[in-house]
This record gives structure tokens, sequence and C-alpha cells, in this order.
């Protein structure tokens, strides 16, 4: 089913001007679990719907999933991207919820997905480029909401019981209330395995050797930020690729031979670091004896963290930094996928791989080996790459573009509408920055 819009476009969607944005669940009850009141989802449509809501265009993907809040045992399972029609924005959960626990979806997004004829059109890049600026825009106001809400703030007064709620429709779904899980949700994009890895075996870190003094990270330095941003597009373009070719699937990892497995697939991987409950990240080469006895696995990444202490980078070269209270990020976790980011920049690795360790830790290795595919660009898609990596850090973008198009090895010039690209076999494009340092488009030739 296509509308003027669509034919104007040749079957593509234009975006309406905001893009309205689905919640995943109607709020939370008294005991901080999840509530649905919504009519069901007909066996008639919910094959339609659910492909629907997990096939259209990711308008943004990140590096984490969430818990499942309806079954805690599941663990971290549900995505964290962003999927676009064009004219509603959802994240993924939504289909996850609807898939794994018929959890329909909002009322007015099913009216508008039955109106579509369940058929998601074709989504130009522009559009699907406004989806992902937006939904950048409400998650760093999100953040600073939160960043505003006092550290300590005062009890709330007493409340009345609350009145009981009336009976539902006799179509409507029973409320639906699910324990949260207790630990926050971790940034992980590979799938938790229950039982003990030989990873989770080896970090005991032993008992006679001091433990150093953290280094407190209230923000990230200058020196970090200008480094993870320099990287940011690209190393965003990998994550992609990586994830591609990694099937979900149980994991394990030889720290002696250096070896990790998923899916049937293996290759080497050098140890990176590990976040402890309490926040606190401890540098793998720091504590080199808790991961392997061949100093192999710790030294590449020795390396590249000594070489980026030289030039200024202090929490590379600290042995442990303490994340717990960093106004740069949402939580320990984040700030942790910023440090494993901006080294696997530097040091100009095929990925980085995160899994919980115990009940909120986290362990994190580097991955070099060929065997892992090396990201192909598209034309079509260097627009989302510079886009979504200009806002990673935060910093001018003319850097984040250049680190894009010099791992490429492509010819760059700048112009009077910023910086002209010519792309060996792709063709050519025009990041054009503002004077403040800005990203205000992109131009595809």
């Amino acid at each position: 089913m296509t509308d003027e819009r669509e034919a104007a476009t040749g079957g593509a969607v234009e975006a309406p001007a905001r893009m309205r944005v689905a919640e995943v669940f109607d709020g939370r009850g008294p005991n901080g679990g999840v509530l649905i009141k919504r009519p069901p989802v007909g066996e008639d449509e919910f094959e339609a719907l659910s492909r629907y809501l997990t096939t259209a265009p990711v308008a943004l993907a990140t590096t984490k999933t969430a818990p499942d809040e309806m079954s805690p045992d599941a663990g971290m399972a549900v995505p964290r991207a962003y999927h676009t029609d064009g004219y509603w924005i959802w994240p993924a959960a939504v289909g996850y919820y609807l898939s794994q626990y018929r959890l329909p979806p909002q009322p007015d997004l099913v009216a508008h997905i039955r109106a579509r004829g369940y058929e998601v059109g074709a989504v130009a890049e522009p559009v699907r480029q406004a989806a992902a600026a937006q939904m950048l825009e409400e998650l760093a106001a999100a953040r600073r909401r939160q960043r505003a809400v006092p550290a300590q703030a005062p009890a709330p007064e007493p409340q009345p019981e609350p009145e009981p709620e009336p009976e539902p429709e006799p179509d409507a779904v029973p409320e639906a209330v699910a324990q949260q899980a207790s630990a926050p949700a971790p940034s992980l994009w590979l799938p938790e395995q229950a039982a003990e890895t030989p990873a989770e075996q080896a970090l005991e870190a032993p008992a006679e050797e001091p433990v150093p003094d953290a280094l407190r990270v209230l923000s990230f330095s200058r020196e970090l930020t200008e480094a993870g941003n320099r990287h940011a597009a690209w190393v965003l373009e990998q994550i992609e690729e990586f994830l591609a070719f990694m099937p979900v699937d149980e994991w394990s990892v030889d720290h002696e031979r250096r070896l990790y497995r998923q899916a049937g697939r293996e290759f080497a991987v050098d140890a990176l670091g590990r976040l402890t409950e309490d926040g606190r990240w401890r540098w793998a080469w720091a504590e080199p004896e808790a991961w392997s006895a061949d100093p192999r696995i710790t030294e590449r990444v020795r390396a590249v963290c000594e070489a980026a202490g030289e030039v200024g980078i202090a929490e590379l070269a600290a042995p442990v930094l303490d994340l717990s209270a960093n106004d740069d990020a949402e939580d320990p976790e984040t700030a942790a996928e910023m440090l494993a980011w901006t080294v696997m920049g530097l040091a100009g690795a095929r990925a980085y791989i995160g899994h919980s360790q115990g009940e909120r830790g986290r362990i994190y290795y580097l991955a070099f080996d060929e065997a892992i595919p090396a990201a192909r660009p598209e034309l079509g898609e260097v627009p989302r790459f510079l886009t979504q990596g200009v806002v990673k850090f935060e910093e001018g973008a003319t850097e984040c573009v250049l680190g894009y198009v010099e791992h490429h090895g492509w010819d760059w010039s700048r112009s009077a509408d910023g910086i002209e690209v010519s792309a060996a076999g792709l063709g050519s494009f025009t990041a054009e920055v503002s004077g403040d340092g800005a990203l205000t488009g992109i131009s595809l030739h």
C-alpha cells in the first residue's frame, strides 16, 4: 500500500517533520515491574506485524542489549536498535516482545501498520538519516535530564494507597507485570552464557598483589575524547560488519591459546580489560597474571596504551579507573564501552567484544584476526556512519570525517563547502562542516 507521498518519491517514504516514537511499555507498577494495557494482537495478523516491526530499516544501531524484562533468566537478550518506516520510530524491543511474548505494540502504531497493509515500503536514505538524528537528539536529551537529577535526592513523601484499578475491557490484555532484573543493562552485544567460562575462572586476581589506586574519572579528558572522535565513524562501521559476521550463540574463550569461539567461528583475541561491580575499570595489561600465563594476551593492548599515555591520554595509562561517577556516560558500562571504542580505533582492530562476568561485572577483548572481515564501505551508507560517528564523543566533525576518510585511504581536499572526498571505486561526496565544527550536511556525487 502506498500513499501520495510515496508515489512522489518513487515508492520511498517521505518523513514527516517529526516522527512518532513508540513506547515499549505503558509504564511501571509500584514494584518496578512493567505495565501493559493494550488490545491483544489477533492470530491472523501476528506474523505480519512481527515481520513489519523486525524487518523495517534500522535507523540507529547501538552496541548494547538490554535485559529481558518479562523473563530475567533470559539474560541480555533484547536488542537496542531503532527501526523506522518514515512515519514512526520504534525500539527493536517492540518487535522482540511481540514475537517472544505476544505483548502488543501501541494501538496507534498497530493501526498505522494495518493502514499500510503490513508493507514497510521503501525508506529513502535521507529519511533514515532524519530518524537517526531525531533519536540521537532525544537520547542525548534523556541523558541530560538524567544528569540533572541530584545524586542524593530527598526521600519521597509517603503516598496514600492507590485506588483499585478499574476492571479491564473484555478485549483488553490483562495488566502484565514483570519483575525488573536486579542488574543494570550492560553494554553487551553478544549473548550471555549461563555456565562458568574459562574467562571467569581465570580472572581471579592474586591475593598477594596490591590493588593500585584508581584514577577517578569524573569526565573523560579532552585527549581521550579527541582520539575516540577521530576513529568513531569507521569503528561504528566495522562493529556493524562484525555483528553481521558473528551469529548469536554461546561463547567460550581459551586464554592460554588466546582463542575465542562462538557459533562455530574461532579467532584470536587480545585481553582488553574488565569492569568490576563497583564501577572500576582494570586494564588487562595491569594484571596480566590474572588473565593468562602467556603474556602475549595483554602485550598488544599494553603497547597501544603506553603510546597513548605518551601523548597525554591519562585514562589509557592508569592501571585502574574509577568510572562510577562519570558525567560523560549514563553508567559505568557505557563509560567502559567508550574506552573500548577508543582503543579499538587507536589499535586499528577488527572488533571489540564485551560479555557479562559474574552478577554485574564485564569482561572485554580486542580482536585483530583477519578471519573477521573488514568493512567494505558503500557510498549510500557513508552519511549514516558519519552522522552517528560525530555525536559519539561530541567533538568537532572535521577530525571524525578525516579519520573515516583516511582509514579507507581516500583522497580529500578542503573547499568552501567543506571536505571534498574522492572515494576510489565508490564515487565522491562532500562533508559540509560549519565554522563552529558542526556537520551540517553530506552531499553524495
